[in-house]
């Protein structure tokens, strides 16, 4: 599964996402943030991909993420990182972490196990 990006997406407040069986969902953004990607992709019958998806920055391998990892539902364990647009961008079989996230920032997300 894949989201696939957008200015259309952007900008009416959806997301797209490539299911990998030739399906594609359309979802609200605010559904997303508000319920999560996992319960509506449940609430769809949709059959959740596992696993891990590694994440890098400045081309090195930094961590991993679930496979079910949305950048915008993101909730932050400290108040001093906040999510931007492109923090996160989906590049083929792995996540690109922008170059201005910090250490601090990056282990402030839940999901994200960062490699030892």
């Amino acid at each position: 599964m894949k989201k696939i990006e957008s200015l259309e997406d952007e900008m009416s407040g959806k997301a797209t996402y490539d299911l990998g069986n030739g399906q594609w969902i359309t979802l609200d953004q605010r559904a997303i943030r508000d319920c999560g990607l996992e319960a509506l992709l449940k609430s769809h019958g949709v059959e959740l991909p596992s696993g891990r998806v590694p994440v890098y920055q400045r081309g090195e391998k930094i961590g991993t993420v679930p496979a079910t990892f949305e950048p915008s539902t993101i909730k932050p364990t400290t108040f001093l990182y906040d999510v931007r647009p492109g923090d996160f961008k989906f590049a083929g079989d792995r996540w690109i972490a922008s170059n201005m996230l910090g250490p601090g920032d990056l282990d402030a997300i839940t999901e994200f196990h960062r490699n030892l």
